[in-house]
């Protein structure tokens, strides 16, 4: 039997926090936290009294892309999402259609061979899909290789149905994005690390909380169909990986605290 979850309008997010007052920091976003076999519950304003100085904070610094390009499979319009760069310089790519309300629907993709007219002249051809399980996402080669320079002149932030408007690229930045040198980036935004605010990463550091950055390239996030999950881009500087090394290695016959170190340094994602 199966059931789907229906969020109440009034719980959708349909603008960024920052426009509806409060912020990101205080947008009731909620904070697990686990200690061994003990589970609390917290607001994420919270974090900074739940960490303590030795802590890690791993974070990720993928931009995201203005990943949807409108585009044209004959006469009929089509919206393109950009997923994920191949190491083959192809593109995993979503064909979804425009809905009239500035947002889309899903649409299915291919045949292989189907080509799809972008702007400034480049063309874009389906090859084949991701996975022999879901049709949805397919690997696709554009006409053009520098498909960055294309998002940059031409493409705006993926926008779903239950958003009221376009918002500017800058809402779908975390605090910790960097441009990448090639211009890679995430389809969407890397929403772990979406509460955090210059405010609380100032008063994490005055703490003495560390931060590791990597980078990870997230792909269009909608699984459907119990699709399986594809490979994305990722990078760890060698300075990350020694501090997160050296933070597990401390954990070596500690059994407390799963995320404990034993020099009390401890370790989280986000």
């Amino acid at each position: 039997m199966r059931t789907s979850l229906r969020i109440p309008q009034e719980l959708s997010a349909r603008v960024p926090a920052e426009q509806r007052g409060p912020g990101r920091e205080r947008d009731s976003v909620r904070l697990l936290v686990s200690r061994g076999t003990e589970v609390t519950h917290h607001a994420f304003t919270e974090l900074p009294r739940l960490l303590r100085a030795g802590d890690l904070l791993v974070v990720n610094t993928s931009p995201t892309l203005a990943a949807a390009v409108d585009g044209r499979i004959g006469h009929t319009r089509v919206v393109v999402h950009f997923s994920t760069r191949g190491d083959d310089g192809r593109w995993a790519v979503e064909l979804r259609d425009p809905d009239g309300r500035g947002t889309t629907r899903p649409r299915a993709g291919g045949p292989a061979g189907t080509e799809v007219g972008l702007p400034d002249g480049i063309r874009l051809v389906l090859e084949e899909p991701l996975s022999g399980r879901s049709g949805r996402l397919w690997w696709a080669r554009a006409s053009h290789p520098d498909v960055s320079g294309l998002l940059g002149r031409h493409g705006r932030p993926i926008r779903y149905s239950y958003t009221d408007r376009d918002q500017p690229l800058s809402a779908y930045q975390t605090v910790f994005a960097l441009p990448s040198a090639d211009g890679a980036g995430s389809a969407e935004m890397p929403s772990a690390a979406r509460p955090f605010t210059p405010r609380m990463v100032a008063e994490l550091v005055s703490r003495g909380v560390q931060f590791a950055p990597v980078t990870l390239h997230t792909g269009v996030a909608s699984a459907e169909a119990h699709e399986p999950p594809y490979p994305e881009r990722f990078a760890v500087p060698e300075t990350s990986a020694r501090l997160i090394n050296a933070v597990k290695a401390s954990q070596a016959g500690r059994e407390a605290l799963p995320w404990e170190g034993a020099d009390g340094g401890r370790w989280a994602a986000g």
